[in-house]
């Protein structure tokens, strides 16, 4: 069959799904899509289009026969993905950035072939989908649309800012099939210091012999402020809170239960039964400096969890594996309708999660592997930066071709779901990471989904585009055997002419181009160019403080052209100018227990620790 701008569509439903939203908006986004790619429908050609639900199918599948296109899923969001999926391979969309959709040819019609189109579609992993670190806004509507196109159908959200989301913005994302976790670094949302320190003063961690006084602001960078997570009353009383909170949001499935970011875990004398003095915790997982945390957090884990299932046993309740948490404690089992998000926070760029060869990324492997043996009914997710740990700043990540075996190995080893911090405004940066990263998790075959997207993006200069995207990995291979994703990093081992080069290739490509996402190229390369030429000045004793604060205001305007989180420079920058007033050495954020990690890795990201 043809379908061009002559077609109309007869498109009929399934009897028990007809009033269905979801089933409703795969119908509309067929007619849509045709609608855009053709510049018009609706003529006297008729094209029947029929919509089935198999429950058995486990996935979704497409096929046409003379005069009619069968899309069946399993569910109405396989359908709906049926659509998409269809819409990419015979439409020629790319759905590559939110709110932006590609249509990669002017052809004013599309022979469809007879026959089975797409073959049986399932996902190599159950949970598919993005930690969104930020509000929610007006373009959570576009996040929303680029995640079903994408076929992703979970979002984890901050519980503060889930609590301030409106009803409209939760229900795109449901109609969409994507569930949201409310959750996230949660302890001060359970426990908040104004609602709890005056009373309760016992809630919280003591430190040094005294109870802290929690902070008024929840949004300090690595807070390091926890509760006395031993008390039983405090335990009794996050269980009710959560039975309440679900009670209000009875659209929620899954909450979570994690610590505030950072250490500062309480020392009183129950707390400090839970630590072993002579076990700190790891080089790789930058916490040798502190206890390791995991026992007295997951024995938490184990009553809340158990309390709270007396009275809503459907709510999954997450818990998190991170710096000193990093591994189960021995016999601790992951029960159904628990899950936990396993993070390799310092990770190994240039090595896969699985490459032996690797001593970082095989302790966290280890890890991996421990929490997998640990399943009990629960699961166990991947919690991964596809932008690289938050203070990166759109520094070169190129994981668009590595993701495709790091997702078949988690996969193979049992791992449940992948999960990836990301941002809107940093996709002309990390887009291809977290685009290639939604192909990966349904086990696609990586060369020809590049070869397309590379088509459908860069057109006659598609290997042009393969040759800058070689160029970014070599700068980031050449800073070492290894590579954990902070500027000094990167900045410290690699040269300066290697930026002047690739920038070049970015102009290159973006001279006379139509497309707006190849335009913005140059941009990110130019504040690379510029980024690493301040770094060296100022490791050669040239840069004063006016120099960055200069490069501050230059970078401002690149976060509406989606090349970076400028609020998340700032905060690097900040650190930077303080370092001027103090005569301190720049590293980071200039937190001396992070500052002691980079310098530790100025050796050991060149060669494997001695023990």
């Amino acid at each position: 069959m043809v379908l061009s701008k002559n077609t109309s569509f007869s498109i009929e439903l399934p009897p028990a799904y007809a009033g269905d939203r979801t089933v409703l908006l795969a119908a509309s986004e067929l007619k849509s899509l045709c609608h855009a790619r053709f510049q018009g429908t609706g003529g006297s050609k008729e094209t029947k289009v029929r919509l089935s639900i198999d429950r058995k199918l486990g996935g979704y599948t497409v096929s046409a026969l003379e005069d009619t296109i069968h899309f069946v899923g399993s569910s109405p969001v396989e359908v709906l993905y049926s659509i998409y999926d269809f819409a990419e391979k015979y439409l020629d969309f790319c759905f590559f950035e939110p709110g932006r959709d590609i249509v990669a040819s002017a052809s004013p019609e599309r022979e469809i072939p007879s026959g089975n189109l797409l073959g049986l579609i399932k996902p190599l992993l159950q949970r598919r989908g993005l930690i969104q670190e930020f509000p929610f806004s007006d373009e959570s509507f576009l996040i929303a649309d680029w995640m079903v196109k994408n076929r992703l159908n979970y979002l984890m959200v901050w519980m503060k800012f889930y609590d301030l989301a409106t009803p409209e913005m939760r229900e795109a994302f449901l109609l969409r099939g994507i569930e949201i976790e409310s959750g996230h670094h949660n302890f001060s949302s359970w426990i908040p210091g104004e609602k709890y320190a005056a009373g309760h003063p016992e809630f919280f961690a003591s430190i040094g012999g005294r109870r802290i006084s929690p902070s008024p602001s929840k949004s300090t960078l690595l807070l390091s402020e926890q509760l006395c997570t031993t008390n039983p009353e405090l335990r009794r009383e996050i269980a009710r809170r959560m039975v309440s909170y679900t009670r209000d949001h009875p659209e929620l499935k899954t909450i979570s239960l994690m610590p505030n970011d950072g250490f500062g875990w309480c020392e009183c004398d129950e707390c400090s039964k839970f630590y072993d003095k002579s076990a700190k915790g790891d080089t790789y997982s930058v916490s040798k400096h502190v206890y390791k945390a995991g026992r007295i957090y997951q024995d938490l884990i184990c009553e809340v969890a158990k309390d709270l299932h007396k009275q809503n046993p459907d709510l999954t309740l997450t818990f998190c594996a991170y710096v000193n948490y990093s591994s189960p404690e021995p016999g601790f089992r992951i029960p159904e309708k628990a899950a936990v998000h396993f993070a390799p926070y310092w990770r190994c760029v240039n090595h896969a999660i699985h490459d032996p060869s690797c001593w970082l990324n095989s302790a966290y492997r280890k890890d991996l592997e421990a929490w997998i043996a640990a399943k009990d009914g629960g699961e166990v997710n991947v919690y991964e930066y596809l932008m690289g740990i938050n203070l990166y700043v759109s520094l070169p990540l190129v994981f668009h071709e590595s993701i495709f075996d790091e997702v078949r190995e988690h996969a193979r080893i049992g791992v449940d779901g992948f999960l990836t911090q990301f941002h809107l405004t940093n996709w002309t940066a990390y887009g291809m990471n977290y685009y290639m990263m939604a192909k990966a998790l349904y086990g696609a075959d990586q060369e020809s989904e590049l070869a397309m997207l590379f088509r459908k993006l860069f057109g006659s200069t598609a290997p042009a585009a393969k040759m800058f995207y070689d160029k970014l990995l070599a700068i980031q291979k050449s800073s070492g055997p290894c590579l954990v994703t902070y500027p000094r990093a990167l900045f410290n081992r690699t040269n300066v002419e290697d930026y002047r080069q690739v920038h070049q290739m970015a102009v290159d490509l973006a001279e006379g181009t139509s497309s707006d996402f190849v335009r913005r190229l140059p941009l990110w390369t130019g504040y690379l160019l510029k980024f690493k030429q301040l770094f060296d000045q100022y490791q050669a004793g040239l840069a004063v403080k006016n120099d960055v604060v200069h490069f501050k205001n230059w970078c401002r305007p690149l976060q509406a052209e989606r090349v970076l989180v400028h609020g998340k420079l700032e905060w690097l920058l900040d650190a930077w100018i303080q370092c001027f007033d103090t005569g301190a050495e720049w590293m980071h954020f200039n937190l001396g227990w992070e500052d002691e990690y980079i310098r530790l890795h100025d050796s050991l990201l060149c060669e494997p620790p001695k023990n």
